[in-house]
């Protein structure tokens, strides 16, 4: 058997092989996917929860064009907030814009984002703290965790996820990510 010929031989035995498994893969039944929920989307301060937001908004952009800072974009006909150059201040504007009450003034002023800290984060070494000095509710700080890393704190009931936290780290190791449903308030 030449080199050729023993090649050829290894070649068929791996087509088998992997033809092999195709075919059983073929042959059993179709499972359903799972559903997989999409995290949720940051929405201007003073929405109410996503299924009442979303039924009542109409996408009228009012919102998005009475915010000073053009934070907010309609996206599927709904606004949705992003902050990458500026904070948001909590103005409350967009929620006086809102004709259809999917804004309201008796909700929190909370945009839910929450910051996301990366591992390579200069903060965790102790060599920096800008994202801690320039929180306006002072909702960050980094503690000592059990392992002796040094993990970025959020308190949730002080953050308004207004976002300057990220602008603040001038690394780029802060992210924002949604987290969180926003429930009713009883006097709503």
């Amino acid at each position: 058997m030449n080199n050729n010929q023993q090649l050829s031989a290894q070649g068929n035995s791996r087509r088998r092989l992997l033809t092999g498994w195709l075919d059983r893969n073929k042959a059993l039944p179709e499972q359903d996917t799972p559903s997989v929920t999409l995290p949720a989307v940051a929405r201007p301060p003073q929405a109410l929860p996503e299924a009442l937001f979303s039924s009542l908004c109409n996408g009228c952009g009012g919102c998005v064009s009475s915010c000073p800072y053009g934070l907010l974009s309609l996206e599927q006909s709904k606004p949705v907030l992003s902050i990458d150059f500026t904070e948001c201040d909590v103005c409350r504007k967009c929620t006086t814009a809102c004709q259809t009450g999917a804004l309201r003034d008796k909700m929190p002023c909370d945009t839910l984002l929450r910051p996301q800290i990366s591992h390579s984060c200069l903060g965790r070494q102790d060599s920096c703290r800008m994202c801690t000095i320039n929180c306006p509710q002072q909702a960050l700080s980094f503690e000592l965790s059990e392992n002796g890393t040094r993990q970025l704190q959020c308190d949730d009931t002080l953050c308004n996820g207004c976002g300057l936290c990220k602008l603040s780290c001038f690394h780029g190791h802060i992210s924002l990510a949604a987290s969180g449903e926003k429930s009713l308030p009883e006097q709503l």
